[in-house]
């Protein structure tokens, strides 16, 4: 019994850092973001950005967002296993993005899934390794 409470704190404490990585995008808490990950922390988004540790994803993804008026990820259907202290994780990802109307107020939709390898660290459950696999991507113009 004690085991299944602890695998389950473990499966909680993971989704917790997945779903954080969505909520401090979408706050614009890029030092919050940083921390999902361990400094040494290997980021592919696709196959052409590539980045090493929370620090840098971080800046990329300030980066990305700053023409935005507003985001929302919603993550979930994860799917965890742990080994130990390790654990790997497959999450769906819905986002959408909206653009401020001096840079087209577009509405960008992506469907896709993040691959993760997470370490349990002494600041709890940290991503060591994310890939993100984009399945679709919709722009839609503003509505009037």
């Amino acid at each position: 019994m004690d085991q299944e409470i602890h695998e389950q704190n473990d499966r909680l404490a993971i989704m917790g850092v997945i779903n954080r990585y969505g909520t401090t995008i979408d706050a614009a808490d890029y030092q919050g973001l940083a921390d999902c990950f361990t400094t040494d922390a290997l980021i592919q988004y696709g196959s052409h950005n590539e980045f090493r540790g929370g620090r840098d994803v971080a800046e990329f993804v300030r980066k990305r967002t700053t023409g935005l008026a507003v985001q929302q990820h919603l993550l979930g259907n994860h799917e965890i296993l742990l080994h130990k202290d390790r654990a790997t994780a497959t999450t769906y990802l819905h986002a959408t993005q909206v653009e401020q109307a001096g840079a087209g107020g577009r509405v960008i939709v992506t469907g896709g899934i993040y691959r993760d390898n997470l370490a349990r660290t002494s600041s709890g459950w940290l991503i060591t390794k994310r890939e993100m696999e984009v399945l679709w991507r919709e722009r839609r113009k503003p509505t009037p």
